[in-house]
């Protein structure tokens, strides 16, 4: 298979015997097979959520217990009008859908928009931003034939390039140097589920953010208040190339 086909390939399934096969002879597409196995596995272990095995058997005993009381409590009433005798099964619904709602409240986290994700991210791998030795645009752009772009350039030296989850979606996490500190760029293909063109700019009390929505991706810059985003994420979107 050529390389566009191994790449295609690779990222529909990492763990295609072809696939793998094809790069028993080429160190990089090795590598390459490695991190999409890995990072395969970690999206995968994100994204299953277990339900416990009695969570139906609650729901039905918190249904049963609410019946019971307001049975007891409409017996003790000698006349209802006409629309209180509704109030029992009403009550009853509603506590079985508060009861589902505060067991997946407490389980699941809610859905966070996508500059919250990105500042989370950011610092969940807050260690990628004091790296020093240099990735090579060569390797980057390994990564990036993935989602069918290449980058001609960077405005800083890269010292960060991995494939991440971004919100349930792959995609490319990069670090780069800049004069006003390093300055993370998430490249997010726009298949995703929850796309981040209703947000353009976002901050919190150490880090400010930029998105840029696109068609293919949307770029994502993340850097110190006092970066000049603006710059950066024009310079960005300008050397990225869509093969």
């Amino acid at each position: 298979m050529d390389e566009l086909e191994f790449r295609r390939r690779l990222f529909a399934d990492p763990n295609d015997k072809d696939v793998i096969a094809q790069a028993d002879t080429d160190s990089a597409k090795q590598r390459l097979v490695k991190e999409m196995q890995d990072f395969d596995a970690t999206l995968h272990s994100a994204l299953d959520i277990s339900v416990p095995d009695d969570l139906a058997q609650k729901i039905l005993a918190k249904q049963q217990a609410d019946t019971d009381a307001s049975s007891k409590q409409s017996a003790e009433v000698k006349q209802l009008a006409w629309y209180r005798r509704f109030k029992a099964p009403l009550a009853t619904a509603a506590s079985a859908l508060l009861a589902v709602s505060l067991y997946f409240a407490t389980s699941v986290h809610a859905p966070l928009q996508a500059g919250e994700h990105a500042l989370q991210h950011v610092y969940y791998e807050a260690e990628s931003l004091a790296l020093t030795d240099e990735v090579q645009l060569q390797e980057v752009n390994e990564k990036l034939a993935m989602f069918g772009g290449k980058l001609e350039a960077m405005p800083g030296k890269v010292t960060y390039a991995t494939f991440c989850n971004f919100k349930g979606q792959r995609s490319l996490h990069l670090v780069f140097q800049s004069d006003h500190g390093p300055v993370t760029v998430f490249i997010v293909p726009t298949d995703s589920n929850d796309a981040a063109s209703t947000q353009q700019r976002f901050a919190d009390e150490r880090f400010s953010g930029s998105i840029k929505p696109g068609e293919r991706a949307d770029t994502i810059l993340v850097a110190n208040l006092d970066t000049p985003l603006e710059q950066y994420q024009t310079a960005v979107n300008d050397s990225l190339r869509w093969l």
